[in-house]
């Protein structure tokens, strides 16, 4: 490495610490706002973490960047085989979800597992569980068949603009929990008592009993919601894998499950989306780079578009936010120049044949005509901010820095040092993405809230910073203080702001 290499990645690096110290401190001075000032802000945290779970908390963290600079290190190390990289992605995503589990035990009392229970249970934080419980669980075949009468008379708030897949999603663990005592037994006992807290708070502010069966439900809710968001490291390793080498496609993965939206929003399901888009991309980019050769390589590309279209029909049954996904998909594969246009055209076909099956499989099993319903959610999408003020200038300059802090701000900086250092590195899902995320910013169909909102549009985003890893030539210590920088930052604004309305 150059001494002059050295001073830019010194420089990224102090630039990074200087960003998260300076908005933490703007945040708790009450400084820096946290929206618009008179139309929409998040909410401040009134409690401080108690010393000892910020402690706990900062030492996973820390246990994670050793991790992150071996696997580090051993990829760089070309060995060509894929199974040890494969390995290497398994240990990443077993440590993610732990890392994750530290990182929630240093929240401050109440806005941790606490929260778990608050937000699945209150119709004023989601309502998806109490319309499974009061009105679908006991015919959720009729339900669901009948969802478009019942989404058309639905206002435009979240359960008016979203499709049936978390109503229907609750109903089968309701289900499952009911037909299964001992696995309710199990996960009854498995839940931590900060979660059984939140529990009887809900009981005591609605005067009702939730019964043993739902609290195992909502509890495996929410270890699904922690296993997705964790799991993701893998399909985003893939994603960056297809333009970077391993070790910094290692890099970029591992910063995922650090970013502060993603421990911030748990349990919401929107911290469990990016699974589903980052799959979605990394099949068509690979089904992309696999049309390139003849035979083989091309059915295995039209198998890898298929599967990217039946994941994003799969994702459109929880969010219609798969949409803007299908829109970088399809500039992914046409921005792909070492196959001609026909090609192009050919993987766009497969991936919606794949789409078309997955909403065909969708329409059988649920009796439902998707399109229909997605018409309605559309509907009350267009009307969400009538009831309140929102204006468009403001919410177009602060969404882009709101979806930089809920990144990361030091991963953010990588990325800017990648397109202004070594641009032909960093890969076209970033430029892609970027396209469609700048496009919704301009159609102010997002006015606030772009931190849970856009959280689906992070995986491609993250790839820009391993390139600028790689263009820089950054080495174990850069990894290293970009882990604990990106910690430092989740910790801290996990003690400042709560972003799920408990009470």
């Amino acid at each position: 490495m150059s001494a002059g290499d050295k001073r830019k990645i010194d420089l990224v690096l102090g630039l990074a610490a200087m960003l998260v110290l300076g908005m933490l401190t703007g945040i708790y001075t009450r400084d820096l706002p946290l929206g618009v000032e008179g139309e929409w802000e998040w909410p401040r945290v009134r409690k401080e973490p108690a010393f000892a779970r910020l402690l706990i908390a900062a030492t996973g963290v820390a246990a994670y960047g050793g991790l992150a600079v071996l696997g580090y290190r051993a990829l760089g190390v070309s060995s060509g085989r894929a199974w040890r990289e494969m390995g290497w992605v398994a240990g990443l995503t077993a440590s993610a979800a732990a890392l994750q589990v530290f990182i929630v035990v240093g929240a401050p009392e109440g806005f941790g597992p606490t929260k778990w229970a608050v937000i699945h249970c209150l119709r004023e934080s989601t309502g998806y569980y109490e319309v499974a419980r009061r009105e679908a669980a006991h015919s959720p075949a009729k339900f669901l068949a009948d969802y478009p009468n019942w989404i058309a008379e639905r206002g435009a708030d979240h359960l008016g603009t979203h499709p049936p897949g978390l109503i229907a999603t609750y109903c089968g663990l309701l289900a499952l929990m009911e037909r299964n005592d001992a696995a309710a037994d199990w996960l009854t006992a498995a839940t931590p008592p900060s979660m059984v807290k939140g529990f009887e708070q809900v009981e005591a502010m609605q005067e009702l009993v939730i019964p043993r069966a739902d609290r195992a439900a909502l509890y495996l809710a929410s270890l699904i919601t922690l296993l997705a968001c964790a799991g993701t490291v893998a399909p985003i390793y893939l994603l960056a894998r297809e333009s970077l080498p391993p070790r910094f496609a290692w890099a970029t993965a591992a910063l995922w499950p650090l970013a502060p939206a993603l421990n911030l929003f748990q349990p919401l399901a929107d911290a469990g989306y990016p699974l589903l888009s980052a799959t979605a991309l990394a099949a068509a980019a690979w089904a992309s780079r696999l049309r390139e050769r003849p035979g083989v390589g091309a059915w295995a590309s039209a198998g890898l578009a298929t599967v990217s279209g039946v994941v994003m029909a799969f994702g459109m049954m929880f969010t219609l936010a798969f949409l803007p996904i299908g829109l970088i998909v399809a500039l992914i594969v046409l921005t792909t120049r070492s196959i001609p246009w026909t090609r192009r055209f050919e993987t766009i076909a497969w991936i919606g044949v794949g789409f078309l099956a997955g909403v065909a499989i969708a329409r059988l099993a649920t009796g439902a005509d998707p399109f229909a319903v997605w018409w309605w959610n559309l509907h009350h999408n267009s009307r969400f901010y009538d009831g309140g003020r929102r204006s468009y200038l403001p919410w177009l300059l602060v969404n882009p820095v709101e979806l930089a802090i809920a990144a990361g701000l030091p991963a953010v900086v990588w990325g800017l040092a990648g397109v202004i250092t070594e641009l032909r590195r960093v890969p076209r899902t970033f430029w892609c993405a970027l396209a469609v995320v700048a496009i919704t910013d301009l159609s102010g169909l997002n006015r606030g809230e772009v931190a849970r909102l856009w959280i689906i549009f992070l995986p491609p985003l993250f790839t820009a910073a391993g390139a600028g890893l790689a263009g820089l030539g950054g080495g174990l210590q850069a990894v290293l203080v970009t882990i604990l920088l990106t910690g430092v930052q989740t910790l801290g604004l996990q003690g400042l702001i709560q972003l799920v309305f408990p009470p």
